[in-house]
């Protein structure tokens, strides 16, 4: 029976939730949010499946050896896609072309999208307008839960299928599947530096709405049909109903000699945006490791500890033939996941691992535990701040500084710095 400090260690990915044969493991949210195992004592039956498939019990603790030398020799490229959907992507669209070429060739997709109440979760499809879903970033945990065993389902069924998500969703479903035939499973991990809590995000889009006096029913984290790329932008989309008041059969009341009136409904769909890490506090409390998983601080599946056939991200510096829709970098780790890559559509550009790694350290390094974390928590759940309020308070003073250098026109000459700096810092 699976047994650890779940607190410090569980990255929720569901796995061994997914491998009990008796339903005696259940996922259920924390007080933080974050989905936890728990066990049914009375229906354990024993049998360990929960043990060999948990991620954390299967790989190693020691991360002293993670470094950006792990990936020396790997094949490294720059990438980004031909479609005019690229655009819809965060960066280049190379997940977009590799789920894109899953379905033509009658394949099943595995990723993140929105549902209808706005909550993160990762679906098994085989249809494109699903395909669409799954573009762009959800900078919130994501739900996994029923995933695993369709994609072992689809892998029997010997379809291809290509998977996307988090290292430790990625080592979750390697070590779900154990023995099962992986020759159709294309595994695609990305870059990450730690996932949010779905209940502070739950607690964003409440203030939102309540902001802007509608409902949320599209949220795009990274869209780029503004300033493009270089300065993405949250768009939320939001839906409200205004009356609109109409005669009655045209003719007057007898009653009350005044036209009887009925009221319809008009649904208003407003988008409201703002840039992506310059003014929407909750990305920025996110990407500043605020309302982090506790097994972010401590991630074991860094590096090449995920077991991914590629692992991609955004190259922040794009290349001048990508222009202002996004480039992607890619590290193929295996021999079945570079040719994949070669197989793709888009533009392929050699690169390596050095010019990859200098602009993603995530690749190897996990963040540090905010020193706040623990204060935000307790505040968000006493109730003595709420709304917009919860986040805005928590801002540090160089979240302010960005947006006066943004306003100014300077933001762009300090990341140019920025990244120069670090570049010839490695």
């Amino acid at each position: 029976m699976i047994d650890f400090d779940f607190d410090k260690w569980c990255c929720g990915c569901t796995s061994c939730a997914s491998a009990c044969p008796t339903g005696a493991i259940t996922m259920q949210p924390n007080d933080e949010g974050f989905l936890m195992p728990y066990v049914d004592k009375t229906k354990c039956i024993g049998c360990g499946k929960c043990d060999r498939s948990c991620p954390h019990l299967n790989t190693s603790e020691d991360m002293s050896n993670f470094s950006l030398k792990s990936f020396e020799g790997k094949p490294s490229y720059l990438y980004f896609s031909n479609q005019e959907e690229r655009i819809n992507s965060a960066s280049g669209g190379f997940v977009y072309d590799a789920m894109r070429a899953a379905i033509k060739d009658n394949g099943v997709i595995c990723g993140c999208v929105w549902d209808d109440m706005m909550k993160a979760v990762h679906i098994v499809s085989d249809k494109k307008e699903d395909l669409q879903r799954m573009q762009s970033s959800k900078y919130v945990q994501s739900d996994l839960t029923g995933c695993y065993p369709k994609v072992r389902k689809a892998l029997r069924e010997h379809r291809k299928i290509v998977f996307c998500g988090t290292p430790c969703q990625t080592a979750g479903l390697k070590h779900y599947l154990g023995k099962t035939d992986t020759e159709n499973l294309i595994s695609i991990c990305l870059i990450c530096h730690g996932v949010a809590s779905p209940l502070v995000w739950k607690k964003w889009t409440g203030a939102i709405e309540k902001k802007y006096k509608g409902k949320l029913v599209n949220v795009n984290m990274r869209d780029k049909s503004y300033k493009g790329y270089s300065t993405s932008y949250s768009k939320y989309t939001l839906r409200s109903a205004s009356r609109t008041q109409k005669k009655k059969n045209g003719h007057a009341s007898r009653e009350c000699g005044n036209l009887d009136s009925t009221y319809l409904a008009d649904e208003i769909t407003r988008n409201v945006g703002m840039p992506t890490y310059l003014a929407d506090s909750y990305i920025f409390l996110f990407t500043d490791d605020l309302y982090l998983r506790k097994s972010c601080n401590r991630c074991q599946y860094k590096a090449d500890q995920n077991g991914a056939d590629i692992i991609v991200g955004d190259f922040y510096e794009s290349t001048p033939s990508a222009g202002n829709l996004g480039c992607s970098c890619i590290m193929a780790m295996t021999e079945k996941g570079r040719q994949y890559v070669k197989s793709l559509d888009g533009e392929i550009l050699e690169s390596d691992y050095k010019t990859v790694g200098v602009v993603n350290p995530m690749l190897w390094t996990s963040v540090k535990e905010h020193p706040k974390r623990t204060e935000f928590f307790a505040v968000m759940k006493s109730g003595k701040l709420s709304g917009e309020k919860l986040f805005t308070s928590f801002l540090p003073m160089r979240f302010k500084i960005k947006k006066i250098l943004n306003q100014i026109g300077l933001f762009n000459i300090y990341l140019s710095f920025k990244r120069y700096y670090i570049r010839h810092q490695n």
